[in-house]
């Protein structure tokens, strides 16, 4: 008779039990999946790290052995993750507090997207991080504020946009624009004509934005894990997480996540 396991502690058993039981060397089924396990290997051992077939370090007292069929299936639903295709929605923000700021948020949002999108850590190397270290990407974290650029006094600084206009060497005109902090009128203690302020959170937002969208990418990864190995084992009844999906923020006033359908390449 099957037993009943979360899709985390499936994901557990097969690479921290199973998978290990499998000798060194012979690739590790899934190209550069491991590299942030072999990097931080190197950088606590000073040594480079013979992970086996699977990813994993070997568990030599057992190393000589095969892991159960199931581990490998596991293993395998893992492994096509590397086909995901991220779908970042237009209007996607984990940190609604900052909605209000407007142009100030877009602009760490879009930071934050980029991060994503061009991150070296790819969904199966998140799902393959916490199956091995447990827990789940980091949620929490404080909520900036917005704060105005100020001098060594304290003073809000007032920039300028100086424009140059010019001849160069064959007598073509061109523009010159550089960035001045003078911005700010003593006589008449007033900004001057065209002056501007800049504005920053405090703390940094954008760490958190996109260990929020690990998160999603994590739990979404999940679901697909539980579902598509749902009939497939022989020892387990896989069921999916009981995460929330957004545990940042109520349910209900859910806003639109990462991966709301995962998209795989033909």
């Amino acid at each position: 008779m099957k037993k009943r396991i979360d899709i985390e502690k499936l994901l557990k058993w097969a690479y921290c039990e199973e998978l290990p039981k499998a000798a060194s060397g012979g690739g590790n089924g899934l190209a550069g999946a491991s590299s942030w396990l072999m990097v931080e290997g190197y950088g606590q051992l000073m040594t480079q790290v013979d992970d086996n077939r699977y990813g994993v370090v070997p568990d030599f007292a057992v190393a000589d052995g095969e892991p159960r069929a199931d581990a490998v299936k596991v293993h395998a639903a893992v492994c096509d993750l590397d086909a995901i295709e991220l779908d970042l929605p237009c209007d996607w923000n984990p940190m609604p507090e900052i909605e209000e700021h407007g142009k100030h948020c877009k602009s760490v949002l879009d930071a934050a997207r980029f991060g994503i999108a061009n991150a070296r850590r790819r969904p199966v190397d998140i799902v393959r991080k916490h199956a091995i270290l447990g827990g789940c990407p980091e949620t929490e974290g404080e909520v900036p504020t917005l704060e105005v650029a100020r001098n060594e006094y304290g003073h809000p600084i007032w920039f300028q946009m100086r424009i140059e206009h010019a001849l160069d060497d064959k007598g073509n005109p061109v523009e010159h624009k550089w960035e001045t902090a003078d911005g700010w009128n003593r006589n008449t203690k007033a900004p001057k004509a065209g002056a501007y302020q800049k504005f920053f959170f405090d703390p940094d937002p954008i760490p958190v934005i996109i260990s929020r969208g690990e998160y999603q990418i994590w739990h979404c990864c999940l679901g697909i894990l539980a579902e598509e190995l749902k009939e497939k084992l022989e020892l387990w009844e896989v069921m999916g997480t009981e995460r929330a999906v957004c545990p940042w923020q109520f349910e209900a006033s859910r806003a639109p996540v990462i991966l709301p359908d995962l998209k795989f390449f033909s």
